[in-house]
């Protein structure tokens, strides 16, 4: 889900920069060593080839799946206004995702509320499958059309 900028402060860049700095540039979550902003691919494909020497497979990894090293910052309680550094965290975009997965379908009609308007039980209809039918194990809500 991209991120709504509208919800963070002005500042947020800069928050964001200083726990990755404080974080070293690793996952807090799996220890995964991130990219840096100064890094170009060459050193970051040398420093991560020669701190996980038993992990050969890793380079190969980085150039098929590069967003999986990117550094971002989670906050804790879902709270984009929350910037306590308590509640935040530095965490590859793999661990990201692994922690919001819980909050995601809790948040699904908050967040349909804040981009269409109030909804009420008249404007939806019954789950389905997600992808027209092709992908049975997740569903979607859509909205009711209207006739006319």
């Amino acid at each position: 889900m991209p991120m709504d900028k509208t919800r963070y402060p002005a500042n947020w860049t800069e928050i964001a920069l200083e726990i990755k700095q404080a974080a070293q540039w690793r996952c807090k979550s799996c220890g995964k060593d991130c990219l840096r902003p100064d890094d170009n691919l060459g050193t970051f494909i040398e420093r991560i080839r020669t701190q996980r020497v038993s992990e050969c497979p890793v380079v190969a990894e980085f150039l098929e799946h590069p967003r999986r090293w990117l550094l971002t910052v989670a906050h804790l309680d879902q709270d984009p206004g929350n910037n306590d550094r308590r509640n935040l965290k530095a965490l590859c975009s793999v661990c990201h995702l692994n922690h919001d997965r819980p909050f995601q379908a809790a948040n699904h009609m908050t967040k349909l509320e804040r981009t269409i308007g109030q909804l009420n039980l008249f404007d939806l209809r019954p789950p389905e499958p997600a992808g027209k039918g092709e992908r049975s194990d997740r569903i979607q809500i859509p909205l009711r059309q209207e006739v006319g």
